[in-house]
């Protein structure tokens, strides 16, 4: 009889903001998948001090999900350093095989993590995208303005900056320890959304394999997008930054 194969040590890391109303209804969802992995995954929020309460929520969850940890930071400092202080966090104290990065608004689906991981703990990949513009990704549920901007700001990062992904924006994938590593070594200086490009031409410089997957952009149920019409102007100057900045 062959040896069970032990499955991967997982860090989820979620920055939050204003996220309160979403975070009891995002452990629910998550918690087949905590279950399914037997202790082996630890989701790590990084709250910007949120004025709604969502740390103090999120400290009441944890009384009873033992696999949620929080990191609270002094005010809001955009999301490409919470990303930043949640990788290092994650890498000092969990000891993680792969990291998951995805939003508490429940945009990015829970059930989707497993396939992510799967992905990226099978060696076929060393970053696994969820990806709403492949075949059998969707995200209809957006309105056309938002499928607009999402389509439009994911032709140029890619065109610009020669990604060969299809998703560039998506803030939901999978990351193999290493890229982690490495993004800590060489990180992005984005700090809005444009951080998500950012990471993938950082990791693309590095010789990562990066794979895509389908997924289904939800409806956000409660609270309101952090994108607005400054972050739009920033991204497409950020993207011409980015292609001649060195790394």
């Amino acid at each position: 009889m062959p040896l069970a194969v032990a499955k991967p040590r997982v860090a989820v890391v979620v920055p939050t903001y204003n996220e309160k109303e979403n975070i009891e209804e995002f452990r629910r969802r998550l918690e087949p998948v905590l279950k399914s992995m037997g202790g082996r995954m630890t989701v790590l929020f990084v709250d910007d001090n949120s004025p709604d309460g969502t740390g103090a929520e999120i400290r009441r969850l944890m009384q009873s999900t033992p696999e949620f940890q929080l990191l609270e930071r002094e005010g809001k400092k955009g999301l490409g350093t919470a990303y930043l202080e949640g990788f290092r966090r994650a890498l000092e104290s969990l000891d993680p095989d792969i990291v998951v990065e995805m939003d508490a608004d429940l945009q990015h689906p829970p059930e989707v993590l497993e396939a992510l991981v799967e992905k990226v703990a099978s060696g076929e990949a060393d970053v696994a995208i969820a990806s709403r513009h492949v075949t059998g990704g969707s995200f209809e549920s957006m309105n056309w303005r938002r499928r607009t901007i999402s389509k439009g700001a994911s032709w140029y990062s890619r065109t610009v900056l020669g990604l060969g992904v299809k998703d560039t924006t998506t803030g939901f994938k999978a990351l193999k320890k290493s890229t982690v590593e490495c993004l800590l070594a060489h990180p992005p200086r984005s700090t809005g959304f444009i951080f998500q490009v950012e990471s993938l031409y950082i990791m693309k410089k590095n010789g990562f394999k990066m794979v895509e997957i389908p997924f289904t952009f939800e409806v956000r149920a409660t609270g309101a997008s952090k994108m607005g019409g400054g972050e739009m102007r920033e991204f497409f100057f950020g993207v011409l930054r980015i292609r001649f900045r060195k790394y």
